[in-house]
């Protein structure tokens, strides 16, 4: 009996130290949750937008450089061109049916799977996380359900007033440490994302030209 129990403890104890670091709730600070609540409001009334993106990614020794131009159409088209640096010409859509078309910069066009590495990029961020939605997703999981620590401050941001989000990740299944997203404070349309893995920068990202709630025609997702 006595071995028994001693089992049990140890499985226990197993049990305990193998859970995921994010199980442990921290407390949002209010400001944050009101935040994400008028982020959800705003993005749920782009009916469509586009915007320019400049990427650059890191892991280890590699580095990666995008320029693309993103557009989005509702319930959920998507189109992201690459103007400029690794897949330079090539285009990639989600098109009414909810099929995944690309053509590459020779003009070859393809329907490719959503977990088709050619949709990836250095980080392993894929096409189908684009969208304003899919991040306000994100965002919400990490803060509201994983239980990362969340900051919000005001500041300027390229020029514009906005809402700076500070994220302190604990993913067991995520290197990144720290998120920094920052926000137009009129509009809510996002600005710029920065990543870090302790204190070397991942991934930085920032969008311009943004447009919303413009005419875009459906023969964009079209390929």
């Amino acid at each position: 009996m006595f071995k028994k129990t001693i089992l049990g403890i140890c499985l226990i104890a197993a049990m305990l130290s193998s859970a995921p670091a994010h199980s442990a709730a921290v407390p949002v600070e209010e400001n944050v949750k009101a935040f994400l609540n008028n982020l959800e409001n705003a993005v749920y009334k782009m009916d469509t937008y586009k915007c320019k993106l400049y990427s650059e990614n890191w892991k280890g020794k590699k580095h990666e450089y995008k320029i693309m131009e993103f557009y989005f159409k509702k319930p959920n088209l998507m189109r992201m061109d690459v103007l400029e640096g690794d897949k330079a010409g090539s285009v990639v859509l989600l098109n009414k049916e909810g099929k995944i078309r690309g053509k590459n910069s020779m003009g070859m066009k393809k329907t490719l799977k959503p977990t088709d590495g050619r949709l990836k990029n250095l980080r392993g961020a894929t096409f189908m996380q684009s969208s304003l939605l899919d991040m306000l997703d994100r965002l919400k999981a990490h803060v509201m359900e994983r239980g990362c620590k969340a900051a919000l401050t005001e500041e300027e941001c390229m020029k514009r007033p906005a809402y700076h989000l500070h994220i302190e990740h604990n993913d067991a299944d995520d290197p990144v440490t720290l998120e920094e997203v920052w926000y137009d404070k009129e509009t809510y349309f996002i600005l710029k994302k920065i990543k870090h893995e302790g204190k070397v920068k991942v991934a930085d990202t920032v969008w311009e030209n943004c447009e919303i709630n413009i005419p875009l025609d459906n023969s964009l997702f079209v390929q």
